[in-house]
């Protein structure tokens, strides 16, 4: 149905509920063997919205799948790649970026907060558990906006003119990112 990519993580700046996320927590995120299960098995999935009551994901609400794994740029965030899935959910969401909704992403998972001398929050990188990333309207990183390719079957150079297109009308370091993954 389509692909969003962008940045998902940021472990140089805090996120927008102050909590710094580091670049071991996602390390470890991602050195995990279920989480390198789930990627390579292609069931990271995320829902539409962030549920309030609940850290696993419900199968019914599912909307995308993290693609493969993020890769690390030079800019201290995490670049990802999701396919929005043709369920009830990623057809509303695929209706959003359709409309021009450049919808957000924000990770689901569970750990325990580390305040430092300076009384900054931390999440600590040895307890915290990442379930997934969802599509939200404000993600917690506030560069966590994705740019959305709407793949055709009509012809290669459909395709082709739509990845120019995303990559023209993205930041430099997000166009290095997407030149390497192509």
């Amino acid at each position: 149905m389509g692909r969003l990519t962008g940045v998902i993580a940021d472990f140089v700046n805090p996120t927008r509920n102050g909590r710094k996320y580091s670049e071991k927590l996602w390390e470890n995120v991602f050195q995990d063997p279920v989480m390198q299960e789930k990627i390579k098995n292609r069931c990271c999935f995320g829902e539409l919205g962030h549920p309030a009551d609940r850290t696993e994901v419900d199968m019914e609400k599912i909307a995308l799948c993290l693609a493969e794994v993020p890769k690390k740029g030079k800019d201290g965030k995490l670049h990802g790649i999701f396919d929005i899935l043709d369920t009830p959910n990623g057809r509303i969401l695929k209706c959003l970026c359709d409309y021009g909704c450049n919808i957000g992403v924000s990770s689901r998972g569970e750990g325990d907060l580390i305040t430092g001398f300076d009384g900054e929050d931390e999440v600590d990188p040895d307890t915290y558990v990442c379930e997934c990333w969802d599509a939200v309207i404000t993600p917690s990183v506030q560069t966590a906006r994705m740019s959305y390719v709407h793949e055709s079957l009509e012809t290669k150079s459909t395709l082709k003119e739509s990845l120019d297109k995303l990559i023209n009308a993205s930041s430099d370091d997000d166009k290095k990112v997407m030149k390497e993954s192509l």
